[in-house]
């Protein structure tokens, strides 16, 4: 046993006498004082050993000089030391409600919790959970006096104490798992000054990954609202993807998050764009891709738009694929008309002066309104062309994800650098634009 043992000992009884000479303290809110002490042991078996060493303190210390000290230690420390405090002094005395809680911290109002958590958790097919806690402010402002004025560094808060403890009885009573990282549900326990309770349960949101074709045009990436609330158009990808969904997670909302946009007028072909799902909120959790994919393609019956999801992700996912969307090569189909005929010398022209080169181009002027005025950069690797007719023709354009190929047609009035329409020198429209290919 180490030679530091009996000294410490001894200061932890010390410093507990000072204490209950002027705070009433019950057994767990006294051990908590004392947290760092002891390996192994809860809070309350701290409180049940340091109240057995003053009792036996003062069995050994009794006398009549000695009797009003240990008349203020056993009505602050409670039953157990009041208790050999009346058969010592034959004075039966009453000992005062916890300082802190009032004595209304105890096991069963941590498993009560704890039972209500769990019924919540299974309502919410949460397996992995998180606990939160929320104390009244009048219980924090009394534990931080007197920790303060003691010093007691040795101390742990109640709130970290309810939060381990009302855990491991969930685990105990529903065999859940704690999830410090990724949990499926956080129950979040407010109590208030009289430790009344309320639980309510955050579900995590769930993250699926997949991808997108939309077939149509005039199909907004998200709903478009205009100034007088009215929707620009009549569905987006978004509302695609949360009506077919929202129900069957019982979710409260469904937001997506793309790898990039296409314009509302450009369709979305190939092999689809990919995206992450988020389901906010869900009751139900369990459900199979299979089940996912079924209700998804219910709903391209009724619209022109197409999403199949392929496995269940996590919320890192969203951001690393918005970064990397910036990065991946997109291909592009664009049919363009001019106010000229055009011969095929002027098509590989085209060809030729854009093939792998940088493209300079300032914010279109038909999104300055949402977006700053900056410049970027973008490279075009390859462009084919093909005459429709001697004033139209379709260009397929292999490039960085993040070109603007609208203004790359028109050069936005020498917004963007070099452009078909310079090359040519006349001035070129984009009348259709489809995305073949988005790399994953």
């Amino acid at each position: 046993m180490s030679s530091s043992f009996y000294p410490t000992l001894s200061r932890i009884i010390e410093r507990s006498e000072e204490i209950l000479r002027e705070y009433p303290l019950c057994t767990r809110c006294l051990g908590r004082l004392f947290a760092k002490y002891g390996v192994g042991l809860s809070n309350h078996d701290r409180g049940v050993m340091i109240k057995t060493a003053l009792a036996l303190k003062i069995y050994s210390e009794a006398s009549m000089s000695m009797k009003e000290h240990h008349y203020a230690i056993a009505t602050n420390a409670g039953d157990q030391v009041a208790s050999t405090y009346t058969k010592l002094y034959r004075e039966p005395i009453t000992p005062k409600p916890c300082y802190i809680c009032g004595h209304r911290l105890t096991r069963d109002l941590i498993v009560e919790i704890a039972r209500t958590s769990c019924e919540l958790l299974r309502r919410h097919e949460a397996t992995r959970f998180l606990v939160g806690v929320v104390i009244d402010r009048g219980i924090l402002e009394r534990e931080l006096e007197l920790v303060t004025k003691y010093g007691t560094e040795t101390s742990e808060s109640i709130k970290r104490e309810l939060k381990r403890e009302i855990g491991k009885a969930i685990m105990e009573l529903c065999s859940l798992t704690p999830d410090f990282n990724i949990p499926d549900a956080v129950v979040m326990v407010s109590i208030d000054q009289s430790f009344n309770f309320k639980v309510h349960i955050e579900p995590s949101p769930i993250f699926y990954y997949g991808k997108y074709l939309k077939l149509g045009r005039n199909i907004s990436h998200v709903p478009w609202i205009t100034k007088d609330g009215s929707k620009k158009y009549p569905i987006s990808v978004q509302e695609f993807i949360e009506n077919a969904l929202k129900d069957l997670f019982m979710a409260s909302r469904i937001v997506i998050h793309a790898a990039g946009r296409e314009d509302v007028d450009a369709r979305m072909l190939g092999t689809g764009r990919p995206l992450v799902i988020e389901v906010k909120e869900p009751k139900r959790r369990n459900i199979s891709l299979q089940e996912i994919n079924k209700a998804l393609a219910g709903h391209s019956s009724t619209y022109p738009i197409q999403v199949t999801v392929l496995l269940k992700t996590t919320r890192s996912s969203k951001v690393r694929l918005k970064q990397e969307s910036k990065k991946k090569r997109k291909i592009y189909r664009v049919v363009v008309y001019s106010p000229v005929d055009l011969r095929v010398e002027d098509l590989r022209k085209i060809e030729e002066t854009l093939a792998n080169r940088e493209i300079m181009q300032r914010t279109p002027t038909r999104i300055l309104r949402r977006k700053k005025d900056r410049v970027r950069t973008r490279r075009v690797f390859r462009v084919l062309t093909r005459l429709i007719t001697s004033r139209a023709f379709e260009a397929i354009v292999y490039c960085e994800g993040g070109l603007y190929i609208k203004e790359l047609v028109s050069g936005d009035g020498g917004r963007t650098t070099p452009s078909f329409s310079e090359v040519l020198n006349i001035e070129l429209k984009p009348l259709e634009l489809d995305i073949l290919y988005v790399e994953d």
